[in-house]
C-alpha cells in the first residue's frame, strides 16, 4: 500500500482504469493527488507562431490566448471533478486536485518529486512505433525521467480492458 499517490488525468476514457486502481493502492490514511496539465501561454505561442515571427503579428491576441487557457482550465476542472467523484465513491477522503500549466511529462515528474509521491498511477494510450514517435508519449517521458518513484502504467488491451505493468524508473532505467 502507498501513502501518497499521484494520478495524472487527461479527460480521456483511458484514465478510468487508472482511477479504478487507486483505491486498491492507497493505505487507510493515504492521500491521492489528481492532476491535469494544460497549456501555458508560452506553449500556445510556441505551437502556433512560426519561428522568426513576432507573436503579435501572428493574429493571436493575449485575449485569445487567455480564452484558450480558460477553456482548457474549465475542461480540466470537469475531468478532475469526475475523477474525484469516482475516488470518493470508492471511499477515499483525502483527495487533492490541481491544474498545472506546462508540458505534461516534465510537469508530472516535477510534481511527483515535489510532493514526495510514493507512486504515480497513470494511463497510457498504448501507442508504439511511428505513432509514439510522432505524437510523443507522456507515460514514456515519466518512466524515463522519474527517478526513485515507481510508476504504475495501465494501457489499453484490445478495446476496453486494461492491463497493468509496474515499473520503477530507477530499476528499469526506462
Amino acid at each position: 500500500m502507498f501513502h501518497r499517490v499521484l494520478v495524472p488525468v487527461d479527460g480521456s476514457a483511458l484514465c478510468a482504469p487508472a482511477i479504478a486502481q487507486v483505491p486498491q493502492l492507497v493505505d487507510a490514511d493515504g492521500e491521492v493527488v489528481i492532476i491535469e496539465v494544460i497549456d501555458s501561454a508560452s506553449r500556445i505561442l510556441a505551437q502556433t507562431t512560426p519561428a522568426g515571427f513576432a507573436w503579435y503579428d501572428s493574429g493571436l491576441s493575449s485575449e485569445l490566448i487567455a480564452e484558450v487557457i480558460s477553456a482548457q482550465r474549465a475542461a480540466a476542472d470537469e475531468h478532475l471533478a469526475a475523477a474525484r467523484s469516482s475516488l470518493e465513491a470508492a471511499g477515499l477522503t483525502k483527495i487533492e486536485s490541481r491544474v498545472l500549466e506546462g508540458i505534461p511529462g516534465p510537469a508530472i515528474v516535477e510534481l511527483a518529486h515535489k510532493i514526495s509521491a510514493d507512486v504515480v498511477v497513470m494511463a497510457t494510450h498504448g501507442r508504439s512505433g511511428l505513432k509514439r514517435t510522432m505524437l510523443g508519449s507522456v507515460a514514456d517521458h515519466v518512466v524515463r525521467h522519474l527517478h526513485g518513484i515507481p510508476v504504475l502504467l495501465l494501457h489499453p488491451d484490445d478495446g476496453q480492458s486494461a492491463t497493468a505493468a509496474v515499473g520503477s524508473a530507477t530499476a528499469t532505467g526506462r
